[in-house]
């Protein structure tokens, strides 16, 4: 599924919608600021409700239901079967990105003419800091007296490296956005929350510490991009735009595509 906004649909998907449609598009753009997922996938992929108006004795034709799944496979969802049924809600997820999207450019805009920056937060285990290799360094008989809570052997979080790209990538996003590092120590643990501060001493900027929040409700945190690998510890409830590191499905692989992706707010 891509991550689109209303603009590049009409700018660069055009050749997949047919005339109302992109009318109707068109219209929404004016009054973007009240766009809704609701009203975009009634737009968008009005096929969806044909199924109310077909019958036996009059089905769709295969020439519309491939000019349908065409649009629908540019927009990265899933297609309709001969009855126009969706398989599943790929196509609600894609209109409520898109409307997501949307606004937030609109907000970049304003934010931008306001020369204000947005404000990131970056998480620290597997977006940061490698944790396998901690894991790596520590002792046969501690992997064993803490199998399954691996997190809590003391000192494991002085051990690690950095993933690769993580430094550059974090700079990057210093220098460009007001950014924070957000990330969870385990409660019984309790030389985690020093190791935490001592790695982003040695591995960061001179500042970054006093940057460093450690919290396990990150959907508490204010702010516009929370880059994170996982959903847990309140990641999946930010109110901004949660970027899921290492998700191919999502887009973000990797730093490199985070960045890429980060530089159209810059």
């Amino acid at each position: 599924m891509k991550t689109l906004t209303l603009e590049k649909i009409l700018s660069n998907y055009k050749v997949y919608l047919t005339d109302p449609e992109i009318n109707e598009l068109e219209k929404m753009k004016l009054t973007s600021p009240n766009l809704s997922a609701e009203s975009l996938k009634l737009a968008l992929f009005g096929e969806e409700w044909n199924f109310m108006t077909a019958d036996k004795y009059n089905p769709w034709s295969q020439d519309y239901i491939n000019r349908i799944n065409r649009k629908r496979k540019a927009f990265g969802i899933s297609p309709v079967d001969n009855n126009c049924f969706s398989r599943d809600n790929s196509s609600d997820l894609f209109c409520k990105e898109v409307v997501l999207e949307t606004k937030r450019q609109k907000a970049d805009l304003d934010q931008k003419r306001k020369n204000k920056k947005h404000i990131v937060f970056v998480d620290m285990d597997n977006v940061l800091v490698n944790f396998q290799s901690g894991i790596d360094r520590i002792s046969e008989e501690d992997k064993e007296k803490y199998e399954g809570d691996l997190d809590d052997v003391p000192g494991i979080f002085s051990l690690m490296d950095p993933i690769e790209g993580a430094i550059d990538a974090y700079e990057w996003l210093n220098e460009n956005f007001d950014t924070y590092i957000l990330s969870t120590a385990p409660w019984d643990n309790p030389s985690a929350w020093q190791d935490k501060l001592h790695w982003v001493k040695k591995h960061l900027p001179d500042s970054a510490y006093k940057r460093l929040i450690l919290s396990h409700n990150k959907h508490l945190a204010k702010g516009d991009f929370l880059i994170d690998d996982r959903t847990a510890n309140g990641a999946g409830e930010f109110h901004g735009k949660h970027v899921h590191f290492a998700n191919k499905e999502a887009g973000y692989p990797g730093w490199k595509e985070v960045i890429d992706y980060m530089k159209t707010f810059a």
